[in-house]
Parts: structure tokens; sequence; C-alpha cells
């Protein structure tokens, strides 16, 4: 009898085991699926927030739109999510349909990175030149630019204040580069396509020259 007493016990301590042992087990399995899912969430809504900051320029853009677009790319295409986090590249594409000559980008289809060359290529004639700085404003330019072609470039300069020390042939040829900057910013441009990379987030974005 005390022998079959101390099987049951034993039985008994194996079974209670057994079910801790298959009770942890299924804490913790379902713990780990359960933190699974939940970074899967997390990561779903990184990727919904992140597209919604590029699909709300699915629409018309002017070129000034447009160029925010090329610098929000360009500025993530240098962060720590590209240099760290495996995270593509982006891209846009821009078609100019207009073949009028003298623009700041002839008829064709441009980059990223052209477009943002171009742009660099025209500021660092003007507004960002170290012979222009802190002598001529960003808005003086706009005035300097509209009268580019004026023969009263030099009276406006005099109007403006701009000091003589400034070659007035080479600020005119600067101002002309600067209105083509201008004329660009106010074009308008079509959304006709989004492409995605393999994690669902928005790779490229493609516009083109509209009236």
């Amino acid at each position: 009898m005390e022998n079959a007493a101390k099987a049951l016990s034993i039985a008994g301590g194996i079974l209670i085991a057994v079910m801790l042992a298959v009770l942890v087990y299924y804490v913790f399995t379902h713990w780990g699926e359960s933190q699974r899912i939940k970074q899967e969430d997390v990561e779903v809504q990184k990727v919904e927030d992140f597209n919604k900051s590029y699909l709300s320029y699915e629409k018309v853009l002017y070129g000034s739109e447009l160029l925010g677009l090329v610098n929000k790319m360009s500025d993530y295409n240098i962060s720590d999510d590209v240099k760290y986090s495996g995270y593509s590249k982006m891209n846009l594409s821009m078609k100019i349909t207009d073949k009028t000559t003298g623009n700041l980008f002839s008829n064709g289809t441009y980059s990223l990175s052209s477009i943002s060359n171009a742009i660099n290529t025209v500021m660092n004639k003007t507004v960002n030149s170290s012979k222009y700085k802190g002598q001529i404003s960003d808005s003086q330019w706009e005035y300097l630019a509209k009268s580019s072609t004026s023969t009263k470039f030099d009276d406006l300069c005099t109007e403006l204040k701009i000091p003589s020390s400034i070659n007035r042939d080479q600020l005119k040829a600067d101002a002309a580069e600067y209105y083509k900057y201008v004329q660009f910013k106010r074009k308008k441009f079509k959304h006709i396509g989004t492409d995605f990379s393999n994690d669902g987030r928005v790779s490229k974005m493609s516009f083109e020259e509209t009236n």
C-alpha cells in the first residue's frame, strides 16, 4: 500500500512537471509569436508613414514643389536609413516636353541626380557664390533675373544698391541663368507613375511637364 502511494505520488509529480513544461512552452511560444506580430505591425506602420509623405505628391505640381520633392529624396538618400538600415535609395524621373531653347532643362528625361546637379550649378553661380554672398539678397536675385535681358540692367543695379565692385556683365549673365531657374519653378508637372521596392516603400516617382 505504501509503495502504491509512493508510485502515485511520483506519477503525480511527473504529471505536474509535464503540465508545467507544456504551460511554459505555450507561454513562451505565444509570447514570441505575439512579439513577432507586434514587430510586423510596427514595420507595416513605418512603411505606411513613409509612403504617405511621398504619395501626397501624386498630383499636378509646380516646379517649385517638384524641387521640394527632389530635395526630400536627396536628403533621404544620404540618411542613416540608407547608410545603415539597408533601405534602397530613391529616384525621380522628370520628362520635359518643351522644345524651346534657353530653358534650364532642354527637351528630354532627367533623373533625381541630374535635376539636383542642374539646380546646384545655378545656385553655386548665384545665391551661393562667394563673390555675391552678403552683397545680393535672394529677393534681389529675382529682380535681377527678370531684368537680365533689359538695357536698364545697370540702372536696376544702382537702384538695388549692388556694389560697384561686382562686374556687371558677369552679374547679368549669372542673373540670366537664375531666371531659367525662376521660370522652371513656375512650370507644371503631372504625376505619371510610382514604383515600390520589395519592402513596399516608394522607390521612384515619375512626372511629366504639362500645361
